[in-house]
């Protein structure tokens, strides 16, 4: 039986496992294409079951629904040829079936079932550090890295990308000193490395270091735009860097350079990144003109998808801002038939506190600052549930304070501001705060 690069044996041909060694760099890399690498393999072996359950699972990843025939067709086709396959390959299987029907967790379960037997499967921690992400399991994004790193060989050609995957999670459990370490031992392995940028990227961001935030990320430009598939949100951090500088002029130029043209080609995390950013300028007071547009038009192709509710909320942000108010029914009318009759983790975390998010966004578009406040306040300290980052959640904390000021809540403005500074003493945290007093 052929071996990966990690030295983990592999169903098909020798063919077969070269494709899923580039699958895997690819992904890890944020570059090329791995599913149609995976892809292109199967269909000339098929009998490389895992290529199937892992090309599962990489749709699954990117928002594609669990019913969509081209996750349900790959996870057929993985069936049809498990049989003489490994019980690796069986959980690889398991857990692209569970994320299918919803059940998330037993997804990560199956994953970290795996890596307590072959640590170094690389398929098995990326899928399991993507998906911590998407739940905000900020302590397993960073523990299912620490369990596994001492197995691994400094000298495997992955080694500093799982580097990078650790600092990531070292800083969204809080650990800001260890984590700027183990990014930076990241990029001096590989400085192309886009996730380690973003891992230190997110340390700035945290540390309210927004000088060096502007200089690092320009320094290392041409670095990480080579991994294309983070190039916009790499972007978009760099544009919170000078939004919370007082720089908020200058975004609108990058946003239509780096983000704009990259909406009609429909990749969740860049229509997120899209819709974050031109709300967070408005918030900033920056007139982003007829923007929204584009993005809303993209979201509103997946308002009934809600495979994420992060992504509900971020289809929200676009829909709201439309004057049409058909595309915003849709989609509230969707989300309320999707707690009602579906299934599933993010089915619980939407009934949970996602839809009490989207209406508080709509709430706060609409100009019912009060309702705003009422519908947010209460589950700030549970919108952690809807997963992304630290960094990225921070957009309802400052839809929030935005709130509870044009409510005339200045009580609990200079409350939230207070508690702001006391640890994101950004300039523009600062100002808002001497405003308010």
């Amino acid at each position: 039986m052929a071996k990966d690069l990690q030295g983990l044996p592999i169903s098909g041909s020798e063919a077969s496992v070269a494709a899923l060694d580039a699958a895997i760099h690819a992904y890890y890399a944020w570059k090329d294409d791995p599913i149609g690498t995976l892809s292109a393999a199967t269909a000339v072996d098929p009998s490389f079951t895992l290529g199937h359950s892992a090309v599962a699972s990489l749709y699954l990843l990117n928002g594609v629904r669990g019913d969509n025939p081209l996750v349900v067709n790959e996870i057929a086709k993985a069936e049809a040829v498990i049989g003489g396959a490994t019980r690796r390959e069986h959980l690889h299987l398991a857990a692209a079936k569970a994320w299918a029907r919803g059940a998330i967790i037993d997804a990560t379960n199956h994953w970290e079932e795996i890596l307590l037997d072959h640590p170094q499967d690389a398929l098995a921690l990326r899928f399991a550090h993507d998906t911590y992400f998407y739940l905000g399991h900020s302590l397993s994004i960073r523990d299912s890295v620490a369990r596994v790193l001492p197995r691994w060989d400094r000298a495997n050609p992955n080694y500093g990308f799982v580097l990078g995957q650790y600092a990531f999670g070292l800083e969204e459990a809080g650990d800001l000193a260890r984590a700027e370490d183990v990014a930076r031992e990241a990029l001096e392995f590989n400085r192309e490395d886009c996730w380690a940028v973003h891992a230190m990227a997110h340390v700035l961001e945290m540390a309210s270091r927004q000088d060096e935030g502007i200089r690092f990320l320009n320094q290392t430009l041409q670095d990480w735009l080579k991994g294309r598939w983070l190039a916009v949100h790499n972007s978009w951090h760099l544009a919170v860097f000078l939004i919370e500088n007082g720089r908020g002029h200058e975004v609108l130029e990058k946003y239509d350079a780096f983000i704009a043209p990259r909406v009609p080609e429909d990749s969740a995390l860049d229509l997120v990144d899209a819709a974050a950013l031109l709300w967070r300028l408005e918030l900033a007071g920056i007139n982003v003109g007829n923007r929204w547009a584009g993005v809303a038009g993209q979201w509103l192709t997946h308002a009934d998808d809600h495979v994420l509710v992060f992504n509900d909320l971020h289809i929200g942000l676009a829909a709201s801002r439309l004057d049409d108010g058909a595309g915003l029914a849709r989609l509230l009318a969707s989300l309320d038939a999707y707690i009602l009759d579906g299934q599933g983790d993010n089915r619980d975390i939407s009934a949970d506190v996602g839809r009490r998010l989207v209406h508080g966004i709509v709430a706060f578009s609409g100009g019912d600052y009060a309702r705003a406040v009422e519908l947010l306040l209460p589950v700030r300290y549970k919108w952690i549930r809807i997963g992304g980052s630290h960094a990225q959640r921070d957009l309802l904390t400052q839809t929030l304070i935005a709130a509870a000021t044009r409510s005339g809540n200045h009580a609990l403005s200079r409350a939230l501001l207070n508690e702001r500074v006391a640890w994101r003493p950004t300039l523009r945290s600062k100002l808002l705060l001497s405003q308010a007093a």
